[in-house]
């Protein structure tokens, strides 16, 4: 009856905060950054070739596909060349010298930034050093995540843009890295003469996954193979600068006032920004995902901005691409005659408040349910939760399957996590699925977008963030959504491919529970829970809301509890 996939690999399993000194962090992010650098002294003469496409079939026609080669014997003595429909570069630094030869006056950024990723996944310059101290360290599932706000403004208002750097904890490998200018997701590692090289490096939006499809020691090359002095190269190369907002908008030629679309929902004034890549002649040619505070400006955004000119930007008396942000400010008014629709934060908060006792109702409670479900033996098998809630500072949750056990709990300022089995994931994912709507502080608003929907004849508003296809279908790795009724209940959610329907509501208290949940997978029920009971809590052992010895500091977790 029900399949085996129920759980989802976003749960926030074994998280935890990470201690360490700045120093020390500092430490771990130069070991695992030279580990998968090629591009270094004493790194063996190599060949390497990698294809490029699309990570995602919606971006087939985006026209992100080429090849890169790299031919190299030193960090100062090297051949590129990289290839796509638009574009073909061969490139080669001998000392000093520098060698180039274009097809097409644009070096698109995105094929400039994977293919430095390939050898050189993140330069440790003095600036990133220096943020990487002051980052914020997190420790999840495996790996230590280093987490930063990077700021841009037009000189009025500020916006931030996330960035950031993560390694495998086991492994020391770099994870993952974004920042202006560069990044990449790093796997599939392979050993290289003592060197640690991702053969699968994704990045970009739309993205873009390389594949190094051949890496192997150098051996003969031609003899003018590295010569950066023979004739036939271009007289002014294509190279590329990385500049603040500031320095950017000093070349920004005037331009017409925007004019804001008309917002139906979302804060009608904010600020938003982007990265952006400015060609040789100072046009903008690259824009990248728009982080707004209402996303129901991105269109015009993305419009005005791709719009802008500047006076080129001269290097050393040479015009250089430029890589930079752009920040506006936004100011709109509500469509005439057009509902006013509420807010992600507004519709999560009234649904918490109505259908969930922790929130609605400030009276002790204890709450029993049943769930059946497959364990990881494959065979059909029931499982039990139970909600002992006092007070906001002091409740215990725990689901038992077989002999496997998860407890969360809070006593005072103190919070615990107790983890015993190998169900520990469908048991998390009970947890989650029993309280679902996020924490109002792990989201942003922009993210969220309201529709009205219909869920079995029933007008329902849908709050939903991430990418939905022309035709409705939501994207099973990023989309999630939640459903609420006329009444503000939640009565359907869906995350990373997995729906639940909340059924049979009935009061407690002033409360509307759902006594039902079923969990569909791939359109298969995969999961039922079934509250058996909710009612006054009776006296308690002392012992039930502190786990000594299990403390938990929690992190990337939208949990409310």
């Amino acid at each position: 009856m029900f399949p085996r996939q129920v759980l989802w690999a976003i749960l926030s399993l074994s998280i935890c905060a990470f201690n360490a000194s700045a120093e020390d962090i500092v430490k771990q992010v130069r070991k695992a950054v030279e580990l998968s650098t090629l591009d270094q002294s004493k790194t063996a003469a190599f060949h390497l070739k990698a294809e490029l496409a699309p990570s995602l079939d919606r971006d087939k026609d985006s026209g992100r596909t080429g090849d890169v080669e790299i031919w190299w014997a030193a960090p100062h003595r090297w051949r590129r060349e990289v290839r796509t429909s638009d574009f073909h570069q061969i490139q080669i630094v001998d000392g000093d010298r520098l060698w180039q030869k274009n097809e097409g006056d644009y070096f698109p950024e995105w094929l400039r930034e994977i293919s430095n990723a390939l050898i050189r996944p993140v330069e440790l310059t003095p600036d990133l050093t220096d943020r990487i101290r002051g980052a914020e360290v997190k420790h999840l599932m495996g790996n230590t995540y280093l987490s930063r706000a990077l700021m841009s403004s037009n000189g009025d208002v500020q916006k931030s843009m996330g960035g950031g750097i993560s390694f495998t904890d086991a492994t020391g490998r770099l994870f993952t890295a974004n920042g202006l200018g560069f990044g990449g997701w790093f796997r599939n590692y392979k050993d290289f003469h003592g060197r640690q090289v991702a053969q699968v490096v994704s990045a970009g939006s739309p993205e873009v996954t390389a594949r190094i499809v051949l890496l192997e020691d150098l051996g003969q090359t031609p003899a003018a193979w590295f010569d950066a002095s023979a004739n036939g190269d271009d007289t002014k190369s294509i190279e590329t600068e990385v500049l603040s907002e500031n320095d950017l908008r000093k070349n920004l030629l005037p331009m017409e006032p925007i004019s804001w679309p008309v917002l139906k929902d979302g804060p009608l004034e904010g600020a938003l920004t982007t990265a952006v890549t400015i060609d040789r002649s100072g046009k903008v040619r690259q824009i990248e995902s728009i982080v707004a505070d209402n996303p129901g400006v991105n269109n015009v955004a993305q419009t005005q901005i791709a719009a802008m000119h500047f006076k080129p930007f001269v290097l050393n008396g040479i015009p250089v691409q430029v890589v930079s942000r752009v920040t506006l400010a936004f100011k709109s008014v509500r469509p005439p005659g057009v509902e006013t629709v509420e807010s992600a934060h507004t519709q999560f908060e009234r649904a918490r408040r109505a259908g969930f006792p922790a929130a609605g109702t400030r009276s002790p409670y204890i709450l029993h349910a049943e769930f059946q479900t497959r364990g990881s033996a494959g065979a059909e098998t029931t499982g039990h939760y139970q909600d002992t809630w006092i007070s906001e500072t002091q409740w215990r949750r725990e689901a038992t399957l077989d002999q496997s056990r998860l407890v969360r709990a809070r006593n005072g300022d103190k919070l615990y996590r107790l983890a015993e089995g190998p169900e520990e994931k469908i048991l998390a994912f009970v947890l989650m699925a029993t309280e679902p709507i996020p924490a109002i502080d792990t989201f942003v608003e922009s993210d969220w977008r309201t529709n009205p929907d219909i869920v079995d004849g029933v007008k329902t508003m849908r709050v939903l963030s991430g990418y939905e296809s022309p035709d409705g279908k939501l994207d099973p790795e990023h989309a999630r959504a939640f459903w609420f009724d006329p009444a503000g209940n939640l009565v359907k959610t869906f995350f990373s491919g997995i729906e639940t329907d909340r059924l049979d509501f009935q009061d407690f208290e002033g409360v509307s529970v759902a006594h039902l949940i079923n969990v569909f997978q791939g359109g298969k029920l995969a999961m039922r829970i079934q509250i058996t009971g909710i009612g006054p809590v009776n006296a308690v052992p002392k012992d039930t809301f502190a786990l000594k010895g299990h403390e938990w500091t929690p992190a990337f977790t939208s949990e409310v509890r």
